[in-house]
This record gives structure tokens, sequence and C-alpha cells, in this order.
């Protein structure tokens, strides 16, 4: 979706400053910019006072393009870029937060945000090393600890294989370690034996790039089959480790495939997202990551969403509030995708960069209300 945002690589790299003259931001993130407007130096000050001034002229141009790609009227477009001015805002972010008032964004975090704050709260997600970034780290520490989550079979880099674990006839994938949004998944299907594993693996995965870990294939819970179809859909449980160190629960959002083809749940790859109700693991209804109207039911199959309690929901945040105490409390925050199974839940991945797109779209309310919000203002505090 690089192409599809232009700001993509910028919010990563550059931490905007909101505003011209003085920020305008939700009031939870009010101490943390105004520490950031008395620390700039003359430098800095100016670069944001040029780029604040070039974000308000860029606004109209951004508000037609995002009107075209969503067919939305020219109403839209005039209040668009009226909340855009007052409150410094992409109307991109205003289209898909579904924002129609400028008072709504005092709980949204905006996306070109996010890169910063996380940067100051988050910092061993930025470096080389960091565990969550490398799903073969991801699993060794998993492993380690005793928590439940695919076994790394084998790993494939330049043309050789490393076998870490007997095939043992199960179904295989494989997937870049370093790949995000479900992008290089492959399914291998199943062998014999390590033997049989490591001969076929050259041939099958010749052409990949990087380091590929094979793993098993999760099988979805058969209470989720109308919903997963032939992927596997995730729940992405956010922790934050609160005011005493200790992980929390602060948002999840469901996600499925929104037609039989796909094999990720991803949004990029066109799947469907939902809130989940942190105490009762219940849906609300789900729409599409990037655009359209909101489903009760399964676009594809009829399936009730709206509603629907995922199995083992407590198990699911136990797991992920250990997972984040056992192994991984050099992170302050960490978004985890969960797979709910007949067995239990099992960890997929975790993710230092989680973003704010998805729970914001999917709950149609913004993270800075809740305990989201004051944990990320709490680490902003003790992290200038």
């Amino acid at each position: 979706m690089a192409g599809y945002d232009g700001f993509y690589f910028l919010r990563k790299a550059w931490a905007l400053y909101p505003g011209v003259a003085r920020p305008h931001s939700a009031p939870f993130l009010g101490d943390h910019y105004r520490r950031r407007r008395a620390e700039r130096s003359a430098l800095r000050a100016a670069a944001d006072l040029v780029t604040g001034l070039a974000f308000h002229l860029w606004i109209p141009w951004r508000a037609r393009r995002v009107q075209r790609r969503f067919a939305l009227d020219a109403a839209w477009r005039r209040n668009a870029v009226a909340i855009g001015r007052a409150r410094f805002a992409d109307p991109n972010d205003i289209a898909l937060f579904r924002i129609t008032e400028a008072g709504a964004f005092d709980d949204y975090i905006r996306r070109f945000e996010d890169a910063g704050l996380n940067k100051r709260i988050n910092p061993r997600g930025w470096g080389r090393d960091c565990a969550l970034a490398d799903k073969a780290r991801f699993a060794e520490r998993c492993r380690v600890a005793g928590l439940p989550h695919p076994e790394a079979v084998a790993l494939f880099a330049r043309g050789r294989t490393e076998i870490l674990a007997d095939p043992a006839g199960r179904a295989l994938i494989a997937k870049p370690t370093d790949g995000e949004g479900g992008d290089g998944l492959r399914l291998l299907g199943s062998f014999v034996d390590a033997a049989a594993l490591a001969a076929k693996l050259p041939v099958l995965l010749g052409g990949a790039r990087g380091t590929i870990l094979v793993q098993p294939r999760v099988v979805s819970h058969r209470g989720l089959a109308g919903v997963a179809m032939n992927a596997l859909p995730t729940v992405r449980i956010v922790t934050i480790l609160d005011e005493a160190g200790r992980p929390e629960v602060v948002s999840a959002t469901f996600r499925c495939p929104s037609h039989g083809r796909a094999r990720v749940d991803n949004m990029k790859a066109g799947g469907l997202i939902a809130p989940v109700d942190l105490g009762r693991g219940t849906l609300g209804a789900a729409c599409f990551g990037y655009g359209g109207g909101d489903h009760a039911v399964h676009p594809a199959t009829g399936a009730a969403i709206a509603g629907r309690k995922l199995p083992d929901w407590a198990a699911a945040t136990a797991l992920v509030v250990r997972a984040h105490a056992a192994a991984f409390t050099d992170y302050a925050l960490i978004g985890w995708d969960v797979a709910l199974t007949d067995d239990g839940p099992v960890l997929i991945e975790g993710n230092a960069k989680p973003g704010v797109l998805m729970p914001q779209r999917a709950a149609r309310r913004g993270l800075g209300g809740g305990r989201y919000g004051a944990l990320v203002a709490h680490h902003l505090a003790i992290n200038p």
C-alpha cells in the first residue's frame, strides 16, 4: 500500500510537528507536544514552520484525491478541508476514521504521529536486532519461554536449508522472516521427513529473497469456519506495560479474509476488520480497512460477525499478557497476532509497530480515550 499512501515512508522517517505555530493534538498528547516545542532547536522550529505551511496548502489537493478514491461527494471534501486545517489532519485519515467533526480528533492518534510516538516509547522496535521484526527470533523467544507458537521447522536462505525440526508429515507454510502483511506467504504441503523437506525446499523456494522461515500451517478454530474460509483469521491484541511495568491489554481487533481466494487475513490483502470487546470477546460490525461500509455478516458466506463471541477469549488475553511479561519486557508496546485454534490460542507474530489505523477504523473511535492513550502518555512522560 506504499503507493496508495504517499506519506507511508515519510511518516516513519520524520516525526511531523502537528501544527504551524502551536501544536494541534489530542489532549492526552498535549504535554508531549509542549515538551517537543520547548526542546526544538531554531533550525528545527524553522523546518517545522515550513512543513506546517506546506501541509496546510496540501490539504485541499489531498482532499480531492481522497474524494475521488472513495467516491465521496463535494460536501465531504469541503468538510474535510475545514477539519484538516482546524486540526492539522490528513484528509485520508478523516475519511478512513470516518471523522465528521473536528472535535472527534480529541481521542484519535493521527497516522503521521504514530511513528514518532512509537520511536520514543518503543526504541528497541526500531533497531536491527528487534526480535519482533524477525519471525525466526520471535519463534525462538517463544520456544525458550514455553509459549504456544508455530514451531520453526526450517530456515532457507541463499539456496541453503537448515532443518530445525522434524516436519513429521505436517502441512507446512513458508514466509519471509522480515515480511509484513502476509507478503510472501507460501503453502508448501507436507513432507514425510527432514530429508524430503531438505531436498524439496531449494526447488520450491529457489527464487525467494532473504531468509525464509518454514512452520506448520495453523488451522483455525472450527467455530470460526464461516469467517475463516481458506485463510487463518487472527486477532491483533495490543498490550502496553502499565505504570507498574505489568502488561495490560488495551486494544483488540479481529481480522478475517473477505473472499475464499485469500490466503491471508491482512486488510492490505482485502481482509475485513472488526472491533473486539475486551471484556467479553464479542465482535462489532466488520469493515474493510480502506473504504466501504460496515458488515454485520460476512459478505461472502453470510456468517454472523457482529455479536459473535470469539472462542477461548480469556485464554487469548491471558496468553499475550504472559508472553509480554515472560519474554518481551524489553518492549513497552506490542501488537500480538493471535490465532484461535481447537487446541487453544497460538502466538503467530508480535509487532513493535502495530499501527493505529486498524484499531481506530474498526472501532470507529480513537485509541486516546481509554487506557491505550493513558499508557502512551505515561511512557512519553518517562521517555521524553
